[in-house]
């Protein structure tokens, strides 16, 4: 019984529980705009490049720290392969390009931030964001940079069907069952790009819940001392992680460019607080030792659900935001409000338990 309580009081079913209630009060209010079909189409607008800088946002804040400069590390990466694909070289080696300059920017958050102890990693990390998104814009100016390949462009807006089945029903599915039907239309409207982030979500799933690497993260996070006593290497693993955390944010910025067709040095602008709420409101800490990656991904789905809806029904982005905002301090501020009901019931318990004691029989 004790184990099944702790499952059910998980940190994800409540997510599961908003993200129903989000859905079921968008429909109502105005189920032929807010269906399942249309919501996973916007999957691409609000779910795709964010959620591989939210994963790469979780892995610091399992260690304690924080990088805020992953959005100006996404629009260089983004601008780097832009002009490297108009100056002649072939696509795959822009994408790498890419990824190279996502993994030198994140390499040198993780090299400052364990070389000066005394500084804040939000200090270190605004500086950079400031340097990279000057480097930006030294870059291009005002100018875009696009033009990419046709295949790289239907990236953004292609569904499974587009890319691999057939444009009509084939006879044996439109000939079976109702439900073969529905799961093949539902398969068929899958975005390319979310199962392209869906794909990674298992690999990082395995690594950090499953693996000695991944609780030798969560043990950094809980107690960076005691865990460098322990024979950790902390300072390694924060170089790697701000390492990966910038290839994540260079993929979020590929994926960006992919939907948008062009870069411009405001590339992923803001995304930087986007990719830390989604983390926090999965249940990652800021003080580190505490995350999940199913979190992440639920999170992502109700950030989805709830910002498709408010886009059809208010279409004003200040509503949204203060919407999100709100649902982000909330859902926050509940763990703190049942930790300290539960506080409160249990100093009654036992102050009733001493006065029974001291009483006279």
């Amino acid at each position: 019984m004790k184990t099944i309580k702790k499952i059910f009081l998980r940190w994800e079913w409540l997510l599961i529980l908003l993200t129903v209630g989000v859905f079921f009060f968008f429909n109502d209010l105005n189920p032929k705009a807010y269906t399942l079909p249309k919501l996973m189409g916007q999957t691409r607008v609000y779910m795709v490049d964010v959620g591989f800088m939210a994963l790469g946002a979780l892995l610091i804040l399992l260690l304690g720290d924080i990088d805020i400069s992953v959005a100006s590390t996404a629009g260089l990466a983004a601008t780097i392969m832009g002009i490297t694909y108009r100056a002649g070289a072939p696509f795959w080696l822009a994408l790498i390009a890419a990824v190279a300059v996502g993994a030198v920017c994140g390499l040198i958050n993780g090299l400052l931030v364990t070389g000066f102890k005394e500084l804040f990693p939000m200090i270190i990390t605004l500086s950079t964001q400031t340097i990279y998104r000057g480097i930006n814009y030294i870059i291009l100016k005002d100018k875009s940079v696009g033009s990419f390949p046709e295949w790289f462009g239907n990236l953004g807006y292609d569904t499974v069907r587009d890319a691999w089945f057939a444009e009509e029903m084939p006879g044996w599915v439109a000939g079976s069952p109702e439900w073969i039907q529905w799961i093949y239309n539902f398969v068929g409207d899958f975005p390319v790009m979310l199962l392209c982030l869906l794909a990674v979500f298992p690999f990082f799933f395995v690594w950090i819940h499953k693996t000695p690497g991944g609780k030798r993260i969560f043990a950094t996070g809980e107690n960076i001392v005691t865990a460098r006593y322990s024979g950790i290497r902390t300072d390694r693993m924060k170089i790697t992680l701000f390492t990966l955390n910038g290839i994540l944010a260079a993929v979020g910025g590929i994926f960006l460019a992919a939907r948008t067709g062009a870069v411009k040095y405001t590339h992923a602008n803001g995304y930087e607080m986007q990719a830390i709420a989604v983390a926090v409101l999965g249940g990652a800490s800021t003080a580190g030792g505490k995350g999940s990656v199913v979190g992440i991904l639920l999170s992502l789905i109700l950030m989805t659900c709830l910002k498709n809806g408010l886009n059809i029904v208010y279409n004003d982005s200040f509503i949204m935001n203060l919407s999100v905002g709100a649902l982000l301090i909330l859902v926050v501020l509940l763990p703190n409000i049942g930790q300290y009901i539960s506080d409160y019931w249990r100093v009654l318990k036992r102050r009733k338990e001493a006065a029974q004691k001291a009483s006279p029989k």
